[in-house]
């Protein structure tokens, strides 16, 4: 039963919307707006577009759309609930264009256990004209008192330091020169001129893009514009990307200013120098026919590659298989320098951590790949260290 289903305001003010929505008591698919979509997996898998296939995450609960109009650029937005699940269950957010098409969604952790409460932040692209947050489980789950209210980026800041007090912090300084390629972008972080952040890549960009790292870059660079956009597709890499429809319509079509590529997904485990080329392809491309400075990623934090054991011990890459499999460091890294275009290494930083956090697989995953609000932390500290570095 809802105890109050309250639009306490709507209005469009200095170019930020001020919108607070709150669904109050049992959250069922009974309430208006609301829905229940029950799952179809085959062989154990489910298709999310966002995502690939993945084993099965259960029946979808969805919230009633909660508008909040397109803005001239993303925004933050804090995100409270009530929720008792018996296994590791999900929650996220579906963000939809005004014509109502989906855009790649926000997924987060449920932990097993007792009635406890929420607080998330999360970050809505600027055309994000409407939204819907769901909660997912294979074996139910139970949520209460959703509420959505706008959120400084001052705020989100908060909430990643609070989140991050609580996690083994990581052992990583960038190099000073990290931005001495991208000196366009060096400058819009300190004068405040508006730019155009895009990245492209899978799903494990979009955990980088869902760290709320935009908001460190913020309060790090009090005068920045920087308006962050993510263009993706699951399981998806540069060999998809240098096709001319698909770099139309995921890179030049978005007018990025910096072009951010990574993910986990640019190599096939079929021919690892033509993904690498394919890489560099779009890279160029990019930089040569849309005018924007480009940054390549190596692979984030995704599988977790410790095995049964957990213990606190160091990372090596030349031991990590796995991690090989999704990384071509050497021809990288020779032809970007090629081009003259800056590579960051995630992937170093973000196992060394994992090694050495001594905490379980589920402590900072949501699933066998990606990360939870824990492991995304973790990719977003990384990545703010590099863009702290455009510091004169």
């Amino acid at each position: 039963m809802i105890g109050k289903n309250i639009l306490l305001a709507a209005a469009l003010c200095a170019g930020e919307m001020s919108m607070a929505i709150q669904f109050d008591g049992t959250l069922t698919d009974k309430l208006p707006g609301w829905s229940f979509k029950a799952s179809k997996p085959k062989d154990g898998l489910v298709y999310n577009e966002f995502e690939g296939y993945y084993p099965d995450k259960g029946g979808k609960l969805s919230s009633a759309p909660i508008r909040i109009g397109e803005r001239p650029s993303g925004s933050f937005y804090r995100v409270r609930f009530d929720a008792k699940a018996p296994e590791r269950s999900y929650w996220g957010v579906d963000f939809f264009d005004a014509s109502g098409k989906l855009l790649p969604d926000y997924y987060g952790v449920i932990h097993p256990g007792d009635r406890a409460g929420y607080e998330f932040i999360i970050y809505a692209m600027g055309k994000v004209d409407s939204m819907r947050v769901f909660f997912q489980s294979n074996r139910g789950i139970e949520a209460w008192n959703l509420s959505v209210e706008p959120a400084t980026p001052e705020e989100a800041a908060r909430w990643c330091d609070e989140l991050y007090a609580t996690l083994p912090p990581i052992d990583f300084k960038a190099a000073a020169d990290s931005f001495q390629k991208l000196p366009r972008t060096a400058e819009a972080l300190r004068t405040g001129k508006p730019w155009r952040v895009v990245f492209l890549g899978d799903s494990i960009m979009q955990d980088a893009f869902h760290s709320q790292f935009e908001s460190l870059v913020k309060r790090e660079f009090p005068k920045s514009n920087l308006d962050y956009i993510i263009s993706m597709r699951g399981s998806t890499g540069c060999w998809f990307y240098r096709k001319p429809e698909n770099f139309q319509s995921y890179a030049a079509a978005m007018k990025p200013d910096l072009l951010v590529i990574g993910g986990i997904s640019n190599y096939q485990g079929k021919d690892k120098a033509a993904d690498t080329a394919a890489i560099l392809e779009v890279a160029e491309r990019a930089r040569k026919e849309l005018g924007c400075e480009v940054l390549l990623l190596t692979g984030a934090l995704s599988i977790d590659t410790r095995g049964k054991e957990t213990a606190p011990r160091k990372w090596a890459l030349e031991a990590d298989k796995e991690v090989q499999k999704m990384n071509d460091f050497e021809r990288l890294y020779s032809g970007a320098a090629k081009l003259d275009i800056p590579v960051w290494d995630m992937t170093t930083p973000c196992y060394n951590w994992l090694y050495a956090s001594g905490k379980p697989y589920e402590f900072h995953s949501r699933d066998y790949v990606h990360s939870g609000e824990r492991g995304k932390q973790i990719i977003g500290r990384v990545l703010f260290e590099y863009f702290r570095t455009a510091q004169p």
